[in-house]
C-alpha cells in the first residue's frame, strides 16, 4: 500500500503538511495605512472619508471639502 498520510491530499498536492504551512502570505510586506476602526483610508471615496470623519465627530468635515482636506481632518483626529 503507500504511506498514510495525515492530511490526505498532502501526497497528491505536495509540500508541508497545514498545519507547517503557517499562517499564509509572503510577509515582509508593510500594511496599507488604515485609520483607528482598521478602514483603509487611501481606498476610500470622498464620500466615504466625509462619512468617517462625521462618524468620528470631527470637524470641519463638509461636502464642500476636498478629499485630500478631508483625509487631513480624519489624520489629525
Amino acid at each position: 500500500m503507500g504511506e498514510l498520510y495525515d492530511a490526505p491530499n498532502q501526497q497528491a498536492v505536495g509540500g508541508a503538511p497545514p498545519w507547517e504551512e503557517g499562517s499564509g502570505g509572503a510577509g515582509g510586506s508593510e500594511p496599507a495605512p488604515e485609520s483607528d476602526s482598521g478602514t483603509d483610508l487611501d481606498a476610500m471615496t470622498k464620500d466615504q472619508l466625509l462619512a468617517e470623519a462625521q462618524s468620528r465627530g470631527l470637524s470641519p468635515a463638509n461636502a464642500g471639502m476636498t478629499k485630500d482636506e478631508l483625509r487631513a481632518v480624519i489624520d489629525k483626529g
